[in-house]
């Protein structure tokens, strides 16, 4: 079988630069974006895929024996990709000889909206035929990279036509062509990652502190921050994180006791509660930011468009940071 599904991966490795080495100590993986044209909850997402593929990569092998000891840099250019969105045997020129049998469609995908079902035979893309093409050197069906071939070959905004036989009839299957944009992508794991990640601003440094000692008589409770600058703090469950003095992008998130929020169920709680919102803070040298959720009682009444609440620096304390 071959897949022809175009379908976006976090770590596409066609066109990279890739270079490994198994010999190294600790890896380390880390994502950083720029504020201004990122926001964090899209750098939290691809820090999320991330973590999954990498997951992945780890419990099958393909990272070695010692994954945690992996090297690896890979860049890939900004890209364009196409999703056809079809699974097809391709095991064969004999199974393939009077076009591709689709074994699969992907949800969303081109051949989806199409019409494309499962069963059916593909013979022809935009009028060149599938049929009896061959095999390659390692004995796959050629119509299926022939397919792919004619695919790419088209234009963003093209039409793509299938000729596709299913039962005793021959259909015409026509429509929009699916592709995305890809960024260019640059990865690095282990010693370079750490000495990328080590190599901050040198010209001081500050915290961010959760800690919980707001007057609730200004209507000032708890809070927590999902990211700096794009980036989980850690460790995990920490009050206290140490930054660069500078200015930093925070995502918070508020923790007002459910009890404080007036005229407001623990169902619709449970429902619209929660959602983070940005903060930009600028820290100084040797300074704690103290990070509270400011309650908004005159805007209560607010609660699903979260105008209930806002993020807010309460205090600044002199700290000495090493």
């Amino acid at each position: 079988m071959l897949r022809i599904l175009g379908l976006i991966a976090l770590c596409g490795f066609t066109n990279a630069t890739l270079a490994a080495d198994t010999a190294a100590p600790q890896a380390l993986a880390t994502i950083t974006s720029d504020a201004g044209s990122v926001s964090p909850l899209v750098a939290q997402h691809v820090r999320e895929e991330m973590q999954q593929a990498l997951m992945r990569l780890a419990t099958t092998g393909a990272l070695g024996a010692h994954p945690e000891q992996t090297n690896l840099d890979v860049a890939v250019p900004a890209q364009r990709l196409v999703n056809l969105g079809l699974l097809v045997d391709a095991t064969s020129a004999a199974n393939a000889r009077d076009g591709l049998r689709v074994l699969g469609t992907t949800p969303d995908g081109t051949a989806e909206r199409l019409g494309v079902r499962p069963g059916d035979v593909l013979v022809a893309v935009n009028g060149h035929s599938l049929r009896e093409l061959g095999a390659d050197a390692d004995g796959r069906a050629l119509a299926a990279s022939s397919l792919k071939s004619s695919i790419d070959a088209l234009p963003s905004d093209a039409t793509i036509q299938l000729g596709v036989r299913r039962g005793g009839a021959e259909l015409a299957l026509n429509g929009p062509l699916q592709s995305v944009q890809l960024p260019a992508l640059h990865v690095v794991l282990g010693v370079a990652a750490v000495e990328t990640n080590a190599a901050g601003p040198t010209s001081g440094c500050g915290r961010i502190s959760l800690q919980d000692l707001a007057p609730r008589q200004q209507q000032l409770f708890g809070a927590t921050v999902e990211l700096v600058d794009g980036t989980t703090p850690g460790p995990s469950g920490a009050r206290s994180y140490r930054v660069a003095a500078g200015t930093h992008e925070l995502l918070v998130r508020e923790q007002i006791p459910t009890r404080r929020l007036v005229g407001v169920s623990e169902l619709a709680a449970l429902n619209f509660r929660g959602k983070p919102k940005p903060l930009t803070v600028t820290v100084k040298p040797n300074t704690t930011l103290m990070i509270a959720a400011h309650y908004n009682e005159g805007r209560a009444n607010e609660f699903n468009s979260g105008g209930y609440w806002d993020p807010v620096v309460w205090k600044e304390v002199a700290e000495t940071c090493p």
